[in-house]
């Protein structure tokens, strides 16, 4: 599917794609053979849980980590080394596939300035030091009205997409000892 259709994984400003976890824009479209992401996630951990229910009957399986995203972590894969992010460079916005622009310009024309719908302009490249941007230096477009709506949403999609995923873990593996 991703071969076919790119726009599923996290994408730079440049255009660079980033297939290590699908991009949360996905979560609630159905672009992957009719179905959305959050409802693989789901049918992904109800199959585990069905496959192994005598193992959480018996208490051998007492923990199950569930991956949120890159590395398993709730984080945007903002530093991938894959495309020159060097540490302590500020890294890239994730959010240039089409599904999360859309999201972004729903965000914008909800507020009423559709022209915010586009990431940040100045924020620099992966390595990339915040004084040397204007979106993160000292007084910078962070701190302006585009800057905490575009900030806003970035975050909000981040923490939806840990709540769907919980949430959906949670009802996945209820019965068992297993607590999201």
């Amino acid at each position: 599917i991703g071969r076919s259709n790119p726009e599923i994984f996290f994408t730079d400003r440049e255009g660079r794609r980033n297939p290590e976890c699908l991009s949360w824009g996905i979560d609630k479209e159905r672009v992957l053979r009719g179905r959305t992401a959050v409802e693989v996630y789901f049918d992904y951990m109800r199959s585990f849980r069905v496959e192994f229910d005598e193992f959480f009957e018996d208490g051998i399986i007492s923990m199950v980590e569930v991956g949120l995203g890159p590395c398993g972590e709730l984080r945007y894969p903002s530093c991938p080394v894959k495309h020159g992010w060097r540490y302590p460079g500020i890294g890239e916005f994730q959010c240039y596939d089409q599904y999360m622009l859309k999201s972004l310009r729903k965000a914008a024309e909800r507020r009423g300035h559709s022209f915010w719908a586009r990431g940040p302009d100045n924020a620099g490249s992966y390595n990339s030091q915040p004084h040397e941007t204007g979106f993160f230096c000292d007084g910078g477009d962070y701190d302006g009205y585009y800057g905490r709506f575009f900030l806003d949403w970035y975050s909000q999609v981040l923490l939806n997409h840990g709540d769907r995923v919980l949430s959906l873990a949670k009802l996945a593996f209820d019965g068992t000892c297993i607590t999201a």
